[in-house]
Formats: structure tokens, sequence, C-alpha cells
């Protein structure tokens, strides 16, 4: 985590629910995307696609892009209240006993029939 957590608050607009916000760092810190822990412990990068999010190179920065919805998962207050207060980190190669595990499917190129 080369800056450390980040920790925000966002009041959110009459009728909003999921809030986009977005994050630049600089590449040379090599950020693979930016993590926070879920409801089990384990650190899940929501600049990615299965969370909706993207990293995108904009100029000299990277561009983390995520979302979070109010009262969700993510919302630390748990509160769909219309204000979503979160932390994470842009971070670099998490080191896999924290993100959990690999799947064995990819490993050792199991089929299910």
């Amino acid at each position: 985590m080369p800056i450390g957590l980040t920790e925000f608050r966002a009041e959110l607009g009459a009728g909003t629910r999921t809030e986009k916000f977005s994050l630049y760092v600089d590449p040379a810190q090599g950020v693979n995307g930016y993590w926070v822990q879920n409801q089990s412990g384990t650190w899940v990068n929501l600049a990615s696609s299965p969370y909706g999010g993207k990293m995108v190179l904009e100029g000299d920065r990277l561009r983390l892009d995520f979302q979070i919805t109010d009262g969700g998962e993510y919302d630390a207050d748990g509160q769909a209240d219309g204000v979503i207060t979160a932390s994470g980190a842009a971070a670099a190669r998490m080191p896999l006993h924290i993100v959990g595990h690999a799947s064995d499917v990819g490993l050792f190129g199991w089929f299910w029939f």
C-alpha cells in the first residue's frame, strides 16, 4: 500500500444509491487496484471488472475507477442514509494469503462434466 489507507465520506444526491469514484495514482507505484475488505475480511479489488470497476491510464496517471452502494457491503456504516463512508487502499501485488485462495481449476486443469 504505497500511499496507505484512503478514508473518505461522500454525501449522495437525492435518489442516488450507488456512487462512482476515481482515484489517481502514479503508475510507477505498481498499483494493481483499489483494495477494500469485504465482510469476511478478504481484500477485494473494487477497481476490477467483477466489481464494476476498471483501471485506465490517463496521461501520466493511473485512474482507479470503482463504485460503492450506500448501505452496501463496502459502505462502512452499513446504512442506506445518503452517505457513503469507506476506506481502502491503492495497492500492488496483494499477497495470496491476504486476498484468498487461487482457483484449483486454473492450476490443475480440472474439468466439470
